[in-house]
């Protein structure tokens, strides 16, 4: 219902908002753990496994209490739409670990990377990227130098920041309890040498009067 512009204003905005909650949904995945995975069987799927698909696990977990091993009765319905361990499979593991082979890949990508949060490889080295960085650091001119120091000091340093705080509290609120002269609690600004100039001129000619009329009277 709009111009081009707002409409991609629109659709963009739509896509930062679920950026950002897919990556939120990924940290709860690697950090949160609820009460309901505290529990051996899931030990190898906690921070590697989407949550959403644990809680779909839990669900089976129980199902299995009275599936057993049926695989009639279970319908494995889970495995074959999600990918994941169904009742009567959950089942084999009721007194051990869950495998993380039980679960599709596409759960343990954790992250917009095309390497999930469960496989190693070599691409997760950082030597090429450092190497890089070395390079362009010896190349740019110090202004160069001083915005790669700074990014790297974020990166390794992450708690520490460059703001300082202010050497005196800074009372925003409310009038002054600590008396001052006048000229210091005073708005005005203060005057220019031209004004300065003029105020020593006009006190040169009011002192030349008041001699002047002395001398007439004398």
């Amino acid at each position: 219902m709009g111009d081009l512009c707002s409409c991609w204003d629109a659709i963009n905005n739509i896509l930062i908002l679920q950026h950002n909650e897919i990556k939120t949904s990924f940290e709860m995945s690697l950090h949160v753990v609820g009460h309901n995975f505290n529990l051996t069987l899931y030990k190898h799927l906690l921070g590697v496994v989407s949550k959403y698909a644990l809680l779909w696990i839990v669900e089976e977990v129980q199902r299995a209490n009275h599936v057993g091993f049926d695989s009639e009765h279970c319908g494995c319905v889970l495995r074959s739409t999600h990918g994941l361990p169904c009742a009567c499979a959950v089942a084999r593991y009721q007194f051990g670990v869950i495998p993380l082979n039980e679960v599709h890949v596409m759960w343990t990508r954790l992250s917009f990377s095309h390497i999930s949060s469960g496989q190693s490889s070599f691409e997760l080295s950082y030597e090429q990227e450092f190497d890089a960085i070395a390079k362009r650091f010896k190349e740019v001119d110090i202004g160069g130098k001083l915005k790669i120091k700074n990014k790297l000091h974020e990166i390794a340093y992450p708690n520490m920041t460059s703001m300082c705080s202010p050497r005196e509290k800074v009372k925003t609120k409310g009038s002054q309890t600590r008396k001052e002269k006048m000229h210091e609690r005073s708005t005005t600004r203060n005057p220019s040498d031209f004004e300065h100039v003029i105020k020593f001129i006009q006190s040169m000619i009011v002192a030349l009067h008041k001699r002047g009329g002395g001398e007439n009277h004398s």
